[in-house]
């Protein structure tokens, strides 16, 4: 076949549109009827069928004083024409019922605090309406998290930092970062400190990548300092080992209060209100630009943002 005859083809791959009014114009016998059926004009549903003629290479229709009959090519399609009809309306129908009933799995990574702490609740009310939606969660640092999105190994991520602004996201909770020492620690027994007294202290650290040590490497850049001045002794990969060496006397630390909260309760380490520092952040959900399940991350992104 000619170049030019296959660009023409490829060019003028039919519509649906084309298909519902080639079917009507094979039922009614009649171009007129047809258009006035669907509200077109008759120019229309020429240009309609003389675009399957040209795509399929075959006349589709014979003149008669009566209006027109099918050729033998026409008849092939018009068979052909309500099965693909047929399964489109089908895979419309199940794909309504699957946005109304969700389900398959839906991958989150999630930094620690959003992770451990606040998608448990999230998840467990969105279930109670949307049950056949499981969810994998990885938990990892903030960084790692947005790389994941980045290469589609995840759909939705949980973190404290925005690392990339370009996606959608949404607020899902407020957290403050605040000071824990250990409960005979003599900041715990002053009831307050200054961000020159945590300079002055063994500092144990969250890992490079934590939401949590960007937050904190803002506020001290704010202040004129940087995390070379902090007297770091352990990087810790989680809030709970780094509560735990906090509670073994190796240093001080800066935390999510959600988790410092508790491990105050339990008497394990003190919180102390840091008088020259502001460290409040938000946490949120960020959702990925191509989701391997679109159905069960709309409904629980919807969830989410009402």
């Amino acid at each position: 076949m000619p170049e030019f005859r296959k660009f023409a083809r490829s060019y003028l791959s039919p519509k649906i549109s084309y298909f519902k009014t080639f079917i009507s114009a094979t039922r009614t016998k009649s171009f007129s009827k047809a258009a006035k059926k669907l509200g077109v004009t008759q120019g229309t549903v020429s240009n309609h069928i003389s675009a399957l003629e040209k795509y399929f290479d075959a006349q589709l229709f014979l003149r008669t004083p009566e209006g027109v009959d099918l050729t033998p090519e026409g008849k092939i399609l018009y068979e052909k024409a309500e099965k693909i009809l047929d399964h489109i309306n089908d895979a419309k129908q199940y794909m309504r019922i699957l946005h109304e009933h969700p389900e398959g799995i839906v991958r989150i990574a999630a930094s620690t605090t959003p992770g451990e702490h606040l998608l448990p609740s999230i998840i467990s009310e969105y279930k109670k309406e949307f049950k056949d939606v499981d969810f994998n969660i990885e938990i990892t640092d903030s960084e790692k998290c947005f790389k994941l999105l980045e290469t589609g190994a995840v759909d939705i991520i949980a973190v404290g930092n925005i690392y990339d602004k370009s996606y959608e996201s949404v607020v899902i909770g407020k957290d403050r970062l605040v000071l824990i020492v250990p409960p005979n620690h003599n900041l715990a027994k002053k009831g307050i400190a200054k961000l020159s007294d945590i300079l002055k202290e063994d500092y144990i650290d969250r890992e490079e990548g934590s939401g949590t040590r960007e937050i904190l490497m803002k506020a001290l850049t704010d202040k004129g300092y940087s995390m070379m001045d902090l007297h770091t002794i352990m990087s810790l990969g989680s809030h709970s080992s780094v509560i735990t060496a906090v509670s073994e006397g190796y240093g001080v630390s800066i935390v999510s209060e959600i988790p410092a909260k508790k491990a105050a309760e339990a008497g394990l380490v003190k919180i102390v209100p840091i008088e020259d520092l502001d460290l409040t952040r938000y946490l949120y959900l960020v959702k990925g630009r191509k989701p391997r399940n679109p159905s069960a991350v709309k409904s629980f992104w919807d969830f989410v943002g009402e």
